[in-house]
């Protein structure tokens, strides 16, 4: 009996991502000590399984990693079931094996030396299988420096001091612990109103400061608390001159320069709005994630250097912990420092049929019953809303339900069941890709993961805008990996030995970057967080960077409406964008953020009007500051879906994956156009603002 429990321990890692190989280990000791040649081959049956799947997974990416996990899980099970039991009934009716078990017979003719060289064959092929895609001798490694991050907040008051943290990077975008490089300070700034040069900047910089670190490296730099750097330090730093500032940093290691993201520096009151920046989807070790809420915090806080950030575990899977919920809700109100550090109430409702939804909340307490699952408890949209409506009635606070991965075959997005009370922000990239347009649109660059195999109209956000969903966008990184707002899993990281460790597959399916979103804010509290969110006064980046862009027509922001209202259909419309670039390198689909000898930012970029969802004017920049206006004096037209639409017997539908019937006819702009901006870099950074919606 204690061999089979143990056996069967083995068959249940099957499910686990790095840690099946403690099913690797058992299957192997079985095969090799035990004597018993049923238990042999039951040994070397299970070690072979763990290898193949987990090469399979690693390999096959039509499917995300834990559907094809748990169907081998159950069809091995099975299987394999059913074979003892034939070999069973076979040994009870004394039918001769023989035939079926001649290869085992021929092999019991060879010599000593030739069944132990067959042996060790046997066993090396599962674990060489196993260890060729789950072991990274590079990410357990190679820890050395290869960049420096510097980050400072985006606005700041004449004269005030403020902290800069600067950061080195290994080959993975994690700390360096053994950075010891000494770093120097300087300014390039622009003037506020024509965007020349300043040569005299008056600031208070650091003096020269040499790192402390480790003899060895660490995959998880941050959590060695001896006093040393580890690869991370804080300075303070003071701007007299008003203007656009980047602090430069000097390394004498990697002998590069390297760029913050860019600072306004003016005259600023208590009354101005800020810039806050965020990630207000991720996922910890309650769900399907990596490491503890406070260790994502912690993260998100000191190292990430994120202003906010949501917590948002699935409820499908604390649903079988429902303490959980309380750990969640504990550690997000621990955690909140108004003025510092804004963390937000937040779980993830997922549908399979209808789309994913990530639902903030504005106030100090957590929805936890009903739990938001779609299985068992809110199993329809319409389930959610009525939820929605009454914790958010209940408790005097309000809700957001944020739709994400959009264009996904697996959690295909539809647009019909939306309700604008909640859903006014929609996730337009993530490390699953980006969703703006569908994943082989030829105005999609980058792609995404899990497409449907033909093209698929009517789940894109773009898609959503022309139905007449009045959202806007904004970009969050989704993580499973333990990093919020900053992820890894678009490196070789995403290896299951890097720490935090985790038992779900969810890192290997994440080549993107994740990324943050900027609000406006008129107090940096929970409560100014989440408005500047609802009244969707935000714009957006593809991965850690954080530039400055604004994006109006005719004096009509982004946010409280983002509706300009013309007096005739060909009103001129003055569109206009500013942008300053953030300088630091650049993180890509599956490819860390990099530099090389002599190093400088890429500024060259084009900034792209979409209007009614087509690319209507692409403007070429190459330094890091730019305003532009230009005139749309077209008419008026709006944009409709109706022709896209699909016919199913006598209904109409958005597509083929939808079954909500609809009225084709509703799905318009109401003769409103509308205008989003997206600034793709030649480095490989996307940002996003809008959309603008004009009406007469």
């Amino acid at each position: 009996m204690p061999r089979l429990m143990v056996y069967g321990f083995g068959i249940v890692t099957l499910l686990w991502y790095f840690w099946c190989v403690i099913g690797l280990i058992i299957g192997v000791l079985y095969y090799i000590f035990f004597n018993d040649k049923a238990w042999k081959r039951n040994g070397i049956v299970l070690a072979s399984a763990i290898g193949f799947i987990t090469i399979f997974v690693h390999f096959y990416k039509e499917i995300a990693p834990l559907p094809i996990v748990i169907w081998f899980f159950v069809i091995f099970i099975i299987s394999y079931s059913i074979f003892l039991l034939i070999l069973d009934i076979l040994r009870r009716k004394k039918i001769s094996v023989n035939k079926i078990t001649q290869w085992y017979q021929s092999y019991e003719k060879f010599s000593k030396k030739k069944q132990r060289a067959i042996e060790l064959i046997v066993i090396f092929i599962p674990i060489t299988l196993w260890t060729s895609v789950s072991i990274d001798l590079g990410v357990m490694f190679d820890n050395h420096p290869r960049l420096l991050w510097v980050n400072a907040p985006t606005m700041g008051s004449i004269n005030e001091t403020f902290d800069i943290t600067v950061e080195a990077w290994d080959p993975f975008e994690r700390l360096s612990a053994v950075y010891k490089g000494r770093v120097e300070f300087s300014l390039e700034s622009f003037n506020l109103t024509n965007y020349d040069p300043i040569m005299n900047t008056q600031a208070n910089l650091p003096d020269p400061y040499t790192f402390t670190g480790q003899v060895f490296g660490s995959d998880i730099a941050y959590e060695i608390r001896d006093g040393k750097d580890n690869g991370r330090h804080v300075f303070q730093v003071s701007i007299i001159t008003p203007g656009f500032h980047y602090i430069l940093v000097n390394d004498s290691q990697t002998k590069n320069i390297y760029y913050s993201n860019p600072i306004i520096i003016n005259n600023y009151t208590s009354n101005d709005p800020i810039i806050v920046w965020g990630d207000i989807h991720t996922h910890s070790q309650l769900s399907d994630g990596t490491g503890t809420p406070d260790h994502s915090f912690y993260y998100a806080k000191y190292i990430a250097c994120l202003d906010f950030n949501a917590l948002t575990d699935h409820g499908e899977i604390m649903l079988f912990a429902p303490w959980s919920l309380n750990d969640l809700e504990s550690s997000t109100n621990k955690w909140y420092e108004p003025n510092n550090f804004v963390t937000l109430h937040g779980i993830e409702w997922t549908c399979v049929r209808t789309g994913h939804y990530v639902c903030i909340f504005s106030g100090n307490t957590l929805l936890k019953s009903p739990i938001l699952d779609s299985y068992f408890t809110v199993k329809s949209p319409q389930a959610l809303w009525n939820t929605l409506d009454d914790f958010t009635s209940s408790h005097g606070v309000r809700a957001l339900a944020l739709p994400h991965h959009s264009t996904k075959e697996a959690y295909i997005q539809d647009w019909t069941y939306n309700n604008p009370k909640y859903v006014k922000i929609a996730e337009v990239s993530s490390v699953h890709g980006e969703f703006l347009f569908e994943q082989r649109h030829e105005l999609n660059y980058v792609g995404a993961i899990d497409p449907p195999p033909t093209y698929t109209n009517g789940s894109s956000v773009v898609d959503a805008f022309t139905m007449g969903h009045r959202m806007t966008m904004y970009v969050a990184s989704d993580e499973h990996d333990g990093h919020p707002g900053h992820s890894l899993s678009h490196t070789r990281a995403y290896i299951g030995h890097q720490r935090p460790y985790t038992l779900w597959h969810t890192r290997n399916e994440h080549p993107y970057p994740g990324g943050l979103t900027a609000v406006y804010v008129n107090n940096f509290t929970r409560e100014g967080v989440f408005s500047g969110l609802e009244n969707q006064r935000i714009y957006a980046n593809s991965d850690h960077g954080r530039p400055i862009l604004t994006f109006q027509i005719n004096g009509t922001h982004v946010g409280d409406g983002s509706t300009f209202i013309a007096s005739n259909s060909t009103e001129h419309r003055e569109i206009n964008v500013f942008l300053v670039q953030d300088g630091a390198p650049v993180a890509q689909k599956s490819k860390a953020a990099s530099v090389t000898s002599n190093w400088i930012p890429n500024w060259n970029a084009d900034i792209e009007i979409i209007k009614n969802g087509k690319l209507w004017h692409t403007q070429e920049i190459s330094s890091p500051i730019v305003n532009f206006t230009i005139i749309d004096s077209e008419p008026i037209t709006g944009a409709s879906y109706e022709n896209s639409c699909i016919k199913r017997g006598n209904n109409y539908y958005i597509n083929q994956y939808s079954d909500n019937p609809i009225d084709p006819s509703t799905l318009n702009t109401n003769g409103y156009d509308y205008y989003l901006i997206r600034v793709v870099g030649e480095n490989g950074r996307i940002s996003y603002a809008g959309p603008i919606w004009v009406e007469y």
